[in-house]
């Protein structure tokens, strides 16, 4: 028989039996959307969780520190084990010769300085100060306005994010506490003064403390420098992300000339040398996919390195756990399809016992009894796995559109990605169909194989004389 015939007399048997293969659809149907809807909340959960991140940061960004050791001195150049105390230019130049690195910069804040900005009559009153290398730095963060660093060092070019912009305040006026979480999370925009934050003049002022100055209360006496500066930025303020919030942003090499004009300040400001060994870097990978690998040879390196994916990692690991358990079921519902579908073939040989006898005294060969048989079983699984995946995706359209069922889902999750405000509770790739569909229909096959192979086996007299 051709595999044309095949599949006609295959479909003819199951159109006579109607109830009794719509039964056994059914049960490959929900076994099919138990295990497509389960790993699809996994897919929607991580999707969910890219998607907040890459809003709230640069996901390509890791987070570089020295990695301190009492037994490796910095520059040990042993290799495996090796840890560096400190970093450098030499370490920043050898981070940029790494496969993957866009750019790196370091991050230089200083915590002993008391500094204030004033513009006309606001005035921001203990905003830090922290340098970056500006080329690599606009590489990694996007502004909401301006145009970045000029590269002009003779005034304090500076970006600030727009929760130092609420700092800004009149100090004659009333003094009003802002909740910038509570707008951030409501989706209000912050309550800014309404200046011309980008063409207004800045004077920064840098206050430190010498230890030989003293007055006559026996108080340190404070010194003070201003410097005229020129607001190029604001960064926008992120729910999930506070970096750079309170701080204010300026060129590296505006800081180390000032540096050289002004040693005695900045001798009190960046104690240590702090200025030439870095112990807060970001480096920047040329894409999320290289993001781990270049975050590996940093810590081969020496270094010790932070990025958000690793924390997404630890988060696939507790989806897949629910994912488990939930497909456990499904698999179950799967189990119990495959018993139907056996128990169907089964009763359609008995059904038809004189049937295949006849088939063959009159010639059929027995491997085209079998493909008979398993083609029946394969169009169980091929029809009931199409609807199965066509009620997945009606089931994760409602998923994602319908609230309470996000929420009931979270519940039983024990998760809230999927609660109020999620942006995807139910995600079905294309590549997940395409394998759960050919699961099902392997499943369905594997199971017709035991009731082929048995009327194989059926003697022709026996089943003629029998049926």
């Amino acid at each position: 028989m051709r595999w044309t015939d095949v599949s006609r007399e295959a479909l003819q048997n199951l159109m006579r039996r109607k109830l009794r293969a719509f039964l056994t659809m059914l049960g490959v149907v929900i076994g099919t959307a138990a295990i497509t809807l389960t790993l699809s909340l996994g897919y929607g959960a991580e999707k969910t969780q890219m998607d907040r991140l890459a809003r709230a940061t640069n996901l390509r960004i890791i987070s570089v520190y020295p990695q301190y050791s009492w037994d490796s001195p910095f520059g040990n150049e042993g290799g495996g084990g090796r840890s560096l105390s400190a970093i450098d230019d030499r370490v920043i130049a050898a981070i940029r010769r790494i496969k993957g690195v866009e750019a790196v910069t370091p991050v230089i804040t200083t915590y002993y300085v008391d500094m204030s900005i004033l513009t006309g009559k606001l005035v921001n009153r203990g905003i830090l100060l922290t340098a970056v290398f500006p080329e690599d730095f606009m590489k990694m963060y996007e502004l909401k306005e301006g145009r970045g660093f000029s590269g002009n060092l003779s005034r304090a070019e500076f970006i600030v994010s727009e929760l130092s912009q609420l700092n800004f305040r009149d100090p004659k006026g009333k003094d009003v506490w802002i909740d910038p979480y509570g707008y951030l999370e409501r989706g209000l925009d912050l309550p800014i003064p309404d200046i011309d934050w980008l063409n207004s003049p800045y004077k920064l002022t840098l206050r430190w403390y010498p230890e030989d100055a003293w007055d006559d209360g026996g108080e340190p006496t404070p010194r003070s420098r201003d410097f005229r500066g020129a607001l190029v930025g604001v960064l926008p303020a992120r729910l999930y992300d506070w970096s750079f919030s309170y701080e204010a942003i300026v060129d590296a090499n505006w800081v180390k000339r000032a540096a050289r004009d002004n040693r005695e300040m900045f001798a009190a400001l960046f104690p240590n040398d702090s200025l030439a060994k870095y112990s807060d870097v970001r480096v920047l990978a040329d894409s999320v996919d290289s993001v781990l690998e270049v975050k590996k040879q940093l810590d081969d390196f020496g270094l010790s390195s932070y990025t958000q994916l690793q924390w997404i990692g630890e988060f696939r690991d507790q989806i897949r756990t629910m994912q488990g358990f939930l497909s456990f079921i499904g698999a179950v519902s799967m189990l119990v399809a495959a018993l139907s579908i056996a128990n169907t073939m089964m009763m359609s040989i008995y059904e038809r016992t004189r049937e295949i006898g006849v088939m063959k005294v009159i010639g059929c060969g027995l491997g085209d009894i079998r493909s008979l048989f398993l083609a029946e079983a394969g169009y169980i699984g091929l029809i009931g796995g199409g609807f199965g995946l066509a009620a997945s995706y009606a089931a994760s359209y409602a998923l994602n559109e319908v609230e309470w069922l996000r929420e009931l889902i979270g519940r039983i999750m024990s998760t809230d990605v999927f609660g109020s405000g999620a942006d995807t509770a139910s995600l079905i790739p294309a590549s997940l169909s395409w394998t759960v569909w050919a699961f099902v229909i392997a499943v369905a096959l594997a199971s017709g194989v035991y009731p082929a192979r048995r009327a194989m086996r059926l003697s022709s007299l026996a089943a003629i004389r029998n049926g």
